[in-house]
């Protein structure tokens, strides 16, 4: 756990004027990525502290689609969009 109680709250007041939905797309590998986990945990627990954050997950090698139309050459990678804009 990254996001102790206390944090979760105030992360939880900042992002409460959010208006739009915020999507986190990461990129990671199940293997020889060294902090691919622990990215993956924490974004998990951030997107648990607003109704406006999703989180999409994608492997780096399967979806190398995904990643090449947003430029990703290294991992883990996460991609800020505003709302459902690709």
């Amino acid at each position: 756990m990254f996001i102790d109680e206390r944090l979760r709250q105030e992360i939880s007041k900042q992002l409460s004027g959010l208006k739009k939905e915020v999507k986190l797309v990461m990129f990671t590998q199940e293997i020889e990525c060294m902090y691919c986990r622990e990215t993956r945990t924490l974004l998990e627990e951030l997107v648990e502290t607003s109704d406006k954050l999703k989180l999409e997950v994608y492997n780096f090698v399967i979806d190398k689609d995904k990643a090449e139309l947003y430029g990703i050459d290294k991992i883990p990678a996460i991609v800020i969009l505003e709302g459902d804009k690709d």
